[in-house]
Formats: structure tokens, C-alpha cells, sequence
């Protein structure tokens, strides 16, 4: 069962019609409203739908119209990030390989917990995000860091974790966001002391 507290009605209303629609059928749920959907830690407010098959840009904002008024902020061969009726909504050609077949709750299509896991680590790998490290804490529940760290370098074809490793003890940035709006028990300094604590069990 979806956990829908974590998220407006208007967004589960605008995430069953994209699940529905034929001209995204190959694309499912990725990243923390994926996670919040399933676990119910935290509130998420937008939508990133990662798929394999490419799409025309002129087809897709034709398509999407339907579900109100949109509002294009940037669109490439791979890529379409726009609002609809005031919900940020990410569409991306992702050719990286499933590392586990899609959960599907309510309808809802979402990438597994191993391939958000891999994500989450190449999201921080680039510039972590208060919220990126609070859904890496929800995930540390489930598999050890070494595991994510696996999942991470099967899914993007990698040798090397040493720049995940490195950025995961990298909170400067993530110390000035926002608390994301939680609904469970959060303490910050606690979320990175507990990272920190698996980064080190994997240096001993």
C-alpha cells in the first residue's frame, strides 16, 4: 500500500494520470518520492520519471497539456523538467541498467530500492543534498553501505566508489538546506553521524 501522507493529493492525482499515460508506459518513479512513497519517512513535492525508452520533446509537452497547464524550465534529447499545475515534474531518458524489476504499488510503477540506493549515492556523488543523505539514512535500515556501494558501481559501470566515498563525508552544502518536512523522528546531526559511522566501518 502506497504510503500516500507523503504526498499532496494533487501530486497522487497527477502521478496516477503520467502512470496511465500509453506514451510513458516505460517509465516509472525514481528518487525520494519513490522512497517516501514506499517507507512514509518524509514528504516529497515532485516528480522524477526515469525510463529507457527515448521520447520526442514536441510529442511529450503535447501529451502532458492534458494534465493542465505546463510550464517548460529546460528540455533536451534526454531530458524534460517542467511544472504542471505547480508540481515540478522530471522526465529522463535514463539508459542505465535496471538492477532489480520495478515494484508496482497501487498502480504506481517505482524503481527498486537497490537502484534508488545506486542513484541516491551518484546524486551524492555530485552535490549532496540534505535530502539525499535523509533518504541514504531510511536506506542504511535495509543494506549496509558496502551493498549500496556495490549496487552503485553494477548500475553506472564503475571500478572506483572513492568519489562516492569521499562526498559522503561531505555535508557542508547539505548543512544549509531545509529540513525536509519529516514524519517520523529526525535529528540531523544524528543522520550524519550515523553515515559517518558506516563510512568508517568500511575503512577499518
Amino acid at each position: 500500500m502506497l504510503q500516500i501522507k507523503s504526498v499532496s493529493p494533487k501530486l497522487l492525482e497527477l502521478l496516477n494520470s503520467l502512470m496511465k499515460e500509453p506514451l510513458l508506459s516505460s517509465y516509472f518513479l525514481v528518487g525520494g518520492t519513490g522512497l517516501a512513497l514506499q517507507f512514509g519517512h518524509r514528504k516529497s513535492i515532485d516528480i522524477d520519471l526515469f525510463g529507457l525508452d527515448p521520447f520526442d520533446k514536441e510529442q511529450l509537452r503535447q501529451t502532458l497539456i492534458k494534465f493542465g497547464q505546463v510550464e517548460v524550465l529546460a528540455s533536451s534529447p534526454r531530458m524534460f523538467l517542467c511544472v504542471i499545475e505547480g508540481i515540478k515534474l522530471d522526465i529522463v531518458y535514463y539508459d542505465y541498467p535496471l538492477l532489480e524489476k520495478l515494484v508496482e504499488i497501487d498502480g504506481i510503477r517505482i524503481a527498486s530500492d537497490k537502484d534508488i540506493a545506486a542513484m541516491k549515492l551518484n546524486a551524492i556523488a555530485g552535490r549532496g543534498r540534505k535530502k539525499d543523505f535523509v533518504d541514504l539514512e531510511l536506506l542504511l535500515d535495509h543494506y549496509s553501505l558496502k551493498d549500496m556501494l556495490g549496487f552503485y558501481k553494477i548500475k553506472y559501470n564503475q571500478q572506483s566508489d572513492f568519489m562516492v566515498m569521499k562526498s559522503l563525508s561531505y555535508f557542508e552544502d547539505a548543512d544549509y538546506d531545509l529540513d525536509p518536512e519529516m514524519l517520523i523522528e529526525f535529528n540531523w546531526g544524528k543522520t550524519k553521524e550515523k553515515i559517518l559511522k558506516e563510512l568508517r566501518s568500511l575503512m577499518d
